[in-house]
């Protein structure tokens, strides 16, 4: 990875042309990948871009763990918390529902006076709840839960990666479905814009721009 000042620069082709939709669209960065312009924004949004962000779970607890970073992140500006993701693993036990699902009154109180965290009781207890619910599911159970709600698999009939940022949406019909499939199942506090956050960034709804090389084939993102 090159310096942040390095990665962060854009082509003068990617920033002259005269559409007032430049901004949202593809930068050309140092190190000679396009990148969603989100990903530029803060070193911590640079690493959740290129590594986390539309990556699929591949295990039970990484399905929990995903849900629960948007749920925290649910609310604020988009892509301001990144930095903060590294914090809610060291701080809630990598974030494994088996492991959360055991924090009482004391943690959570102990969590709400960490400056390194989003220090809002009831997300926090959310989290713990959400942990209780689902510590015994499956990778079945949460692929069930997805498939209740329509959400299409990765490979049937996928959307086209937007052209620029302004086209993404903030919500969508699956997601509207999943926040009351996963309600029904006992999950909170994860609305329609919430869920769908998570689609994107389960790699279930597109989350990265046209031309971005995280949408290049074999990428996985």
């Amino acid at each position: 990875m090159t310096t942040s000042s390095e990665t962060t620069s854009a082509d003068a082709q990617d920033t002259s042309h005269s559409t007032p939709h430049t901004a949202f669209r593809v930068v050309h960065c140092g190190d000679g990948l396009r990148r969603c312009p989100w990903a530029v924004s803060t070193p911590g949004a640079l690493a959740d871009h290129d590594h986390d962000w539309g990556t699929a779970p591949s295990s039970a607890d990484e399905y929990f763990a995903t849900l629960t970073l948007e749920l925290v992140d649910s609310g604020l500006a988009r892509w301001s918390q990144s930095a903060r993701h590294g914090s809610w693993y060291l701080h809630m036990a990598d974030l494994e529902p088996a492991r959360v699902s055991l924090f009482d009154e004391d943690d959570v109180d102990d969590l709400l006076v960490n400056a390194e965290l989003i220090r809002n009781r009831a997300k926090i207890e959310a989290v713990i709840h959400n942990a209780e619910v689902c510590r015994d599911w499956d990778m079945d159970r949460w692929l069930a839960l997805l498939e209740e709600a329509g959400v299409p698999f990765p490979g049937d009939a996928p959307e086209a990666a937007p052209d620029n940022a302004l086209e993404l949406p903030d919500s969508s019909t699956e997601s509207r479905r999943l926040s009351q499939v996963l309600r029904s199942h006992g999950i909170v506090l994860v609305g329609p814009v919430t869920a769908y956050r998570w689609l994107q960034r389960i790699g279930r709804a597109p989350g990265h721009l046209a031309g971005c090389f995280r949408t290049e084939p074999g990428d996985g993102g």
